[in-house]
Formats: C-alpha cells, sequence, structure tokens
C-alpha cells in the first residue's frame, strides 16, 4: 500500500505545535490590519478540508490505501488550521466556536479521478501562496507558520501525485481528461476572475494571459509525471477548455 510509506515520510516531516511556535514571540505592533484579515482568511480556508475528506471517504469507500491517507491528511489541514487560529486567538482577534459552520467552505461534488486532479494542483497552489506569503509577512512568527505550512502543503501535492498516478495506470484511458482538466485547472488558475465569470458560463475558455508554449512545457512536466512510460507528442497550440469538457473522459 503506499499508505505504509506516505505514512513514513509524513511522520518524519511533521512539526509540533507547542514546540516550533513560540506564541510569545509574536510582535503585533508589526501587522497591520489586513495582515490579520489574511490570516483568518486562510484559517478558514483550511476548513475545507472537512469538507474534502467526507468526499474522499464517501467516493473513495473501496480503496482502503487512500481513505487511509486521507486520516493523516486530514489530521495535518485540521492542524494548519488550529495554528492560525491559535495566532490569532494570542492576537486578541479569536474565531468563535460559533463562526465556524459558517466559514466552513464546501467544495463542489467530482469525479473519483477528477477530484484527485484538483486536490494535487489544489495543495501546489496553497503550497506557493504560503511560500510566498512567508517571505512578505513583516512579523516572525507568522512568518515561521507560513514557513512550515508551504511545506506541509508541498508534501501533501506530493502525495496526491502519487495516487493520481496509480489511478491514471489503473484506468489508461481517463489520462487525456485528467490532462485536459489540468490544463483548464492552469489556466484558470492564471485568470481565476475570468474563469468564473461569464465566459465560463457561456463555455468559453477564459483568454490565456499566456502563450501556449508555457502550457505545454508544464502538461509535458504532467505528462511524465502520471505516464513515465509514454510517449510525449509536442503540439504547438493548445485547444481552449471549459469546465464542462475538462472533466469529460
Amino acid at each position: 500500500m503506499l499508505y505504509d510509506q506516505l505514512f513514513v515520510s509524513m511522520e518524519s516531516a511533521r512539526w509540533d505545535l507547542s514546540r516550533d511556535i513560540d506564541f510569545d514571540a509574536i510582535e503585533p505592533a508589526r501587522l497591520t490590519p489586513r495582515w490579520i484579515d489574511t490570516v483568518r482568511e486562510v484559517c478558514a480556508l483550511q476548513l475545507a478540508s472537512l469538507r474534502a475528506s467526507e468526499m474522499f471517504l464517501g467516493g473513495f469507500r473501496a480503496d482502503i490505501d487512500f481513505c487511509s491517507f486521507v486520516s493523516v491528511w486530514f489530521y495535518e489541514e485540521m492542524e494548519h488550521h488550529l495554528v492560525l487560529r491559535k495566532y490569532l486567538e494570542h492576537l486578541g482577534e479569536a474565531l468563535e466556536e460559533t463562526e465556524m459552520p459558517r466559514l466552513r467552505v464546501s467544495p463542489d461534488e467530482a469525479p473519483a479521478i477528477d477530484a484527485l486532479t484538483l486536490r494535487f494542483f489544489g495543495e501546489q497552489r496553497l503550497a506557493q501562496r504560503y511560500a510566498a506569503l512567508a517571505t512578505t509577512v513583516p512579523e516572525r512568527v507568522l512568518g515561521r507558520i507560513f514557513t512550515i505550512l508551504a511545506a506541509g502543503e508541498a508534501r501533501h501535492a506530493a502525495a496526491y501525485a502519487t495516487y493520481l498516478r496509480r489511478a491514471v495506470e489503473r484506468h489508461p484511458a481517463a489520462l487525456p481528461g485528467t490532462l485536459r482538466l489540468a490544463l483548464w485547472t492552469m489556466r484558470a488558475a492564471d485568470e481565476p476572475t475570468a474563469a468564473a465569470g461569464a465566459g465560463a458560463a457561456a463555455g468559453q475558455s477564459s483568454a490565456p494571459l499566456r502563450e501556449d508554449r508555457h502550457y505545454i512545457r508544464r502538461m509535458q512536466g504532467l505528462y511524465r509525471l502520471l505516464a513515465p512510460d509514454a510517449t510525449i507528442l509536442v503540439e504547438e497550440k493548445l485547444p481552449a477548455l471549459s469546465p464542462a469538457t475538462a472533466g469529460a473522459l
């Protein structure tokens, strides 16, 4: 089982909330209201793992290996939420328990392999965002927290990649749909407002802000990750995709 190896690697990299974060060293004066709002936003965002875990445990109920991994992933995601909530408490900005249901984010349902693809990219984006926040935040303790969170999300992305690769190995016909969804996800990340706006609603892809060769390089890397023994055919142009066609297998 993949879980056995992943558990050991994730356990060896795990940090300790009480030992590794010096909450008493927080310097509130260094934080602007905007930074505090950012912490609250990220803290709430981490609650999305509640619904994602429910979705994974239901959609993959027959996959004991993956469900075992989800238990570890969920624990670490909720630790991310907890460290940010504790940080806010030390600032006098505590989240009340009555706020939690309102903050809980519920992602849309998706077919199993699509859910794996979206989570793989989601963990990557979180890792990149937290790393960027760590380099710009003016308060040292918060910078350390975001550094730790970035490393954790990067490990999660790598773990999801192993399960996504296994899913493609078991169901090779799913590879084209997975790659189409990956391409749409990358383009949507470059233009998130357009992807959620009228263009997407009309079945039109958001206009890519980067040249096709940028996406081709990234798609080649994903292709090698998911199908390392396959021959890669290089195209000069990539199709415009909508969310509906992206997930079609």
